[in-house]
């Protein structure tokens, strides 16, 4: 197909080929340098998020030639042009394939994570605002209070909104705002009120809501790329075990944040007493399963085995995706 020989052609296939590549590279790094923490999952997946975006145009800008029909057949590990142009029992090309795949998880990206966003931001230039209730004011003062003081920060102002779900969010860049729903407040004892409290200003001082909305642009830009949407969710995943750990480091009480973290835990049956559709239910049960994850790892059923990060392992590991990258067209 003549579209895979252009340059945005070679640029979607090349930028999966090597996201793929990426993903394999890392994951064999895991198992080689026995790496288990979370924190260096976490930067090790960022290479796979990231380096795909990059390695074509700096590929190109570095080597022209490297497009040419005699680099493929004389130094390429794998020609991407020579499956495309293969058909399936002589009937259907992998290219269409290809496009089927792309056109699929662009599709899946529009719907899954750009329509609830609009959704959102319509509600909220509606006018749709939670109201707020100060009943709980003197107790969210005192906890955050204990959590700030020891680490000399600033305490962040909160809001508690009136939401029988159970609801918590942190607002704003520099300047943060704790949104809290009365029901977890009213929820949760102390001790679990102030593990939660703590994990959100351990992603305060972990700069989250702003490293966050990069990661996520970042996805964005490989919108109907399949790894990228997986190795996304994992980094989200490792930031929120990253502050579990912190959490418990700084409280001393994994028992408080586990409960804590069980308030969390949807029910598709009892939700507002209506029927769900088939996709608001597997979204309950991804978020249950997420919740489970942490759960068990904070019982120790899955050490994280923190250690310190090892920048040698992890140059080594972006030079061999870039290397090797580079015989990939």
């Amino acid at each position: 197909m003549a579209f895979f020989h252009t340059l945005t052609g070679m640029y979607l296939t090349q930028s999966v080929l090597h996201a793929f590549l990426g993903l394999i590279v890392v994951e064999i790094s895991f198992f080689a340098w026995g790496i288990s923490d979370h924190l260096s999952r976490f930067r090790y997946r960022l290479l796979t998020l990231t380096l795909p975006i990059f390695m074509f145009p700096l590929y190109q800008l570095l080597s022209p030639e490297r497009s040419s029909w005699h680099f493929r057949v004389s130094r390429a590990l794998f020609d991407s042009h020579q499956w495309l142009d293969l058909k399936a029992f002589s009937l259907f090309p992998f290219a269409g394939a290809l496009i089927v795949i792309l056109t699929g998880f662009s599709l899946l990206f529009l719907l899954q994570e750009v329509w609830p966003l609009f959704q959102r931001h319509k509600g909220r230039s509606s006018g749709q605002e939670y109201e707020e209730t100060h009943l709980y004011d003197e107790r969210m003062h005192t906890l955050l209070g204990s959590i700030c003081r020891p680490l000399t920060i600033n305490m962040p102002s909160y809001r508690v909104i009136v939401e029988e779900l159970p609801t918590l969010f942190t607002q704003g860049f520099k300047s943060h705002t704790i949104v809290i729903s009365d029901h977890l407040v009213r929820t949760l004892d102390d001790d679990q009120l102030l593990a939660a409290l703590t994990h959100e200003v351990v992603h305060m001082i972990r700069g989250s809501s702003l490293k966050t909305p990069v990661i996520y642009l970042l996805r964005m830009l490989m919108f109907y790329n399949p790894v990228s949407l997986v190795e996304f969710r994992r980094i989200v995943h490792d930031e929120e075990f990253i502050c579990d750990a912190i959490t418990i480091s700084m409280t001393k009480n994994p028992t408080a944040l586990i409960e804590a973290l069980k308030a969390f835990y949807y029910d598709p049956d009892e939700e507002h007493g209506n029927p769900m559709q088939m996709k608001d239910r597997v979204e309950i049960h991804s978020h249950n399963l997420i919740l489970d994850e942490r759960i068990g790892r904070l019982q120790g059923a899955a050490s994280t085995g923190e250690s310190g990060f090892r920048w040698l392992p992890f140059m080594l590991t972006a030079c061999f995706i870039m290397t090797t990258g580079y015989l990939v067209v």
